[in-house]
């Protein structure tokens, strides 16, 4: 069946209930994770438009930790990749994906049309990368130095913007930093063997503060001191986009228990070596509103959406599409996700005959609901 929810909005704000009680409600789920068929027609038809409308000098990409936990599944992966597509990334990394949902995911032939899906196993919980057809993506991975199973997923992109590397992963958790570190060491030949590349993820550490230096007993460590001096040792030829806290006890307090735990473990990182077309123009939060009436949220992480401006090989007559986060006013097009467009520009002949596609597409889905 579908994956329906109710609006956060309607009615009178409901009292939310204690973490007890979510507790409870998180133990009656069967501990299988089996997921219902997504049933994404309009979304995905919705999305095709989009994507299909965007020029080749833009690409967008998303990173969103789902959270392995059973509570509210499958509400919150569903409204999580609802709200993906309404979006419609270019690129949509994943972390923290069970079983039952890389199977639905798989299973979905909308998305499929759509999109071409990573079929590397995700374990007991993974990554997962869904990736636009038109770029003719090929997916591989490589296990990372770790004691959680982490490993090293990505997608080389042969069209549209040929030469692309998408990189995603999911660093180890808790008191980890020698890991990471050389998880990171690890993932960086990957990321230097193409000049356009991004890494994308949770990397499980914040770029201002050490966890729990909001406590009395924990303190604050210098700027020196910090784990993200890693990326500038590692990869210091990759700029962060960043993009606001994504992980965050005080807006998102029923499913994140501490409430001084406010951090930006979320990142994505664009390759600025020379002969890299990638320059991050806009980062905007996902995941920030109720999906139901009792104030639970698709995840505990925030997602992140990135746009970045491509500098297209040859001579072209395209401008880029320069997007910003969202904004109450301003000039320009607002689009569908609350980016707002500072350019237009006149789709390539590849783009258009995907737009038509997709228009033909929607206009399939349309005409199977109404009857």
């Amino acid at each position: 069946g579908d994956f329906s929810h109710p609006a956060a909005s309607v009615g009178s704000p409901a009292r939310r209930p204690s973490r007890r009680k979510l507790q409870r409600r998180r133990s009656m789920l069967p501990r299988s994770q089996e997921f219902p068929p997504l049933q994404l027609g309009e979304e995905v038809g919705e999305a095709a438009v989009a994507v299909a409308s965007r020029p080749t000098s833009a690409l967008r990409v998303a990173t969103w930790n789902m959270w392995f936990d059973s509570l509210e599944a499958p509400l919150r992966p569903a409204a999580l990749l609802r709200e993906l597509l309404l979006h419609a990334p270019d690129v949509a990394c994943l972390q923290e994906v069970v079983p039952g949902f890389a199977t639905a995911v798989r299973g979905c032939r909308a998305l499929r049309e759509l999109y071409d899906i990573s079929p590397q196993d995700v374990g007991s919980y993974g990554t997962m990368m869904l990736v636009r057809r038109d770029l003719r993506p090929s997916f591989f991975s490589a296990q990372l130095p770790s004691s959680m199973g982490r490993m090293l997923l990505w997608a080389d992109c042969a069209a549209r913007l040929p030469g692309l590397r998408v990189v995603t992963t999911h660093l180890e958790s808790l008191n980890s930093a020698a890991l990471r570190r050389a998880q990171l060491r690890a993932a960086a030949p990957v990321l230097r063997a193409r000049p356009s590349s991004v890494l994308c993820g949770d990397f499980n550490f914040d770029d201002t503060k050490t966890w729990g230096e909001w406590r009395p007993e924990v303190g604050a460590d210098s700027a020196e001191e910090l784990e993200n001096v890693v990326l500038q040792e590692v990869l210091p030829d990759f700029v962060d986009a960043a993009g606001g806290l994504t992980f965050d006890g005080e807006t998102n307090p029923l499913l994140v228990k501490d409430p001084g735990e406010r951090m930006r473990y979320d990142r994505l990182m664009v390759s600025a070596v020379r002969g890299s077309r990638l320059r991050a123009s806009g980062a905007a939060l996902l995941g920030t509103e109720d999906i139901s009436a009792d104030g639970v949220k698709p995840s505990d992480h925030n997602g992140l959406l990135v746009d970045m401006a491509v500098a297209l090989a040859g001579a072209s007559s395209e401008l880029p599409l320069m997007l910003r986060a969202r904004q109450p006013s301003g000039p320009g097009r607002r689009s569908r996700s609350g980016l707002q467009a500072t350019a237009l520009v006149q789709r390539s002949p590849i783009a258009a005959l995907f737009f038509e596609r997709a228009r033909a597409f929607a206009r399939a889905r349309a005409r199977a609901r109404g009857r």
